[in-house]
């Protein structure tokens, strides 16, 4: 049996809260709220993600090029058939994460090969130390082409890394082979 000063609280708690509306105007706000934060806030979040994937991606291919770069002959390293112009960037859109950067993603690779004057201490002294630098420039389009931001490198348009690396030639005599 509920008391008559229960009764009363139980009927104010009631009085307080308001019954709901019938005619459905929170639901009709949900559709054009819903599509805003799509446009807005989903899409170019997957577009930002996928333009660092990109990007390491690009980092990923360079490093794979410098180690094969430095283990070759000038001759082989700078060869536009050759391994790490050609083959690389092939084994490399064949892996896992070449995989995820769309098909038609164009590659420039420059090799050189430069000498940094170095002294050693002790017997073994050489007048140059060589080192090999590989410059990969790598251009990706966005996964999900926002129509509104047409001239956002990354989000509408095209967008382009360039890097560089650069290590220590394995083997002098490579150079003049």
């Amino acid at each position: 049996m509920i008391k008559p000063t229960q009764r009363r609280k139980l009927e104010k708690v009631k009085s307080v809260t308001r019954p709901r509306s019938r005619k459905g105007s929170a639901l009709s706000e949900f559709g054009p709220a819903f599509f805003l934060l799509l446009t807005f806030g989903l899409l170019p979040l997957i577009d930002v993600v996928m333009t660092g994937i990109d990007y390491a991606s690009a980092y990923y291919l360079n490093e794979m090029q410098l180690r094969e770069a430095q283990k070759l002959p000038k001759s082989v390293a700078t060869s536009e058939k050759g391994p790490v112009i050609e083959a690389v960037p092939r084994l490399w859109r064949a892996g896992l994460i070449g995989g995820l950067t769309p098909a038609n993603t164009q590659i420039t690779t420059v090799v050189g090969y430069k000498p940094v004057p170095w002294q050693p201490v002790g017997e073994s002294q050489t007048l140059d130390f060589w080192f090999v630098t590989v410059t990969t420039t790598a251009s990706f389009r966005p996964l999900l082409t926002i129509p509104f931001l047409n001239g956002v490198p990354g989000l509408g348009a095209p967008i382009t890394f360039t890097v560089t690396g650069r290590r220590p030639v394995e083997n002098n005599r490579f150079l003049n082979e």
